[in-house]
């Protein structure tokens, strides 16, 4: 500022990108100054603090949104949200695509995760997230189409893995759930699978239910393994390719699942 530069006169910030902007309000969220729910300052009061025009605003606050931090309503403004375990269920998707992801594959990952997670339920499970287990299975039971059979029978799972008090676990299982539905829409769809597989949820809530850890870690794995048994050629093939051969979009698994279709 110079000699004759008013006293009182603020000098404007310095130019920040889109980028830079982004990075800054993430910081605002991370370090707790937006709490989840609480509303972002709207465009224009943005626009002023960054000393950038709207569309710069608005490129950031999307990719706020992208990386799962804000929701944008039109209308009302952009709110923190919080974090939830199928954040991470998007990229491993795409991730499945490009890698050829077959059954097999993700049978072995699901049983490692949800044997343990069942005997941790039994063994640690409050009553409460056990009758949760058991009010998710009364609902898979009345379900009838396949859709909501695979919904409810993704659901069942979760509530069984919440019962296993792990956080690690919890955030394991929901960065598969997206290709855990897709494989139930293959399994639910296949009436010999369907006969074989669906009565096991009976049995692992039951084992869940009287507190015998063992029992429970041992009827997720038979349930599990019934796909190696059943599947035939579509255990090794690209999961892509099995759905796809059977008009299910594996880039849209989690889109249906939010959308409830």
């Amino acid at each position: 500022m110079t000699s004759d530069t008013p006293a009182n006169f603020a000098a404007p910030p310095p130019y920040v990108s889109q980028e830079q902007v982004l990075i800054q309000l993430e910081q605002r969220i991370l370090s707790g100054a937006l709490k989840v729910g609480d509303r972002l300052p709207s465009e224009r009061t943005l626009c002023a603090e960054y000393n950038v025009s709207r569309p710069v605003i608005r490129e950031a606050l999307r990719g706020l949104q992208e990386r799962g931090y804000i929701e944008i309503y039109p209308g009302r403004g952009s709110f923190v949200r919080g974090v939830v375990a199928s954040d991470l269920a998007r990229p491993l998707t795409r991730l499945a695509q490009r890698t050829g992801v077959t059954p097999r594959q993700l049978v072995t990952a699901r049983t490692m995760l949800e044997c343990q997670a069942a005997a941790m339920a039994a063994q640690y499970g409050s009553d409460e997230q056990v009758e949760e287990i058991r009010a998710a299975l009364e609902r898979h039971q009345a379900a009838r189409t396949l859709r909501q059979l695979a919904r409810t029978d993704l659901a069942f799972h979760e509530a069984v893995v919440q019962a296993s008090g792990n956080p690690v676990i919890v955030v394991m299982f929901g960065a598969i759930r997206s290709l855990v539905y897709g494989l139930m829409l293959r399994s639910l769809s296949d009436s010999e699978v369907l006969r074989a597989a669906d009565p096991w949820h009976v049995t692992i809530y039951e084992r869940i239910a009287r507190r015998d850890a063992e029992a429970a870690r041992s009827g997720m794995s038979e349930h599990l393994r019934l796909a190696l048994d059943l599947y035939g050629d579509d255990l090794d093939a690209p999961l892509e390719d099995v759905l796809a051969g059977r008009g299910i979009d594996v880039a849209r698994l989690e889109e249906e699942l939010t959308d409830g279709r």
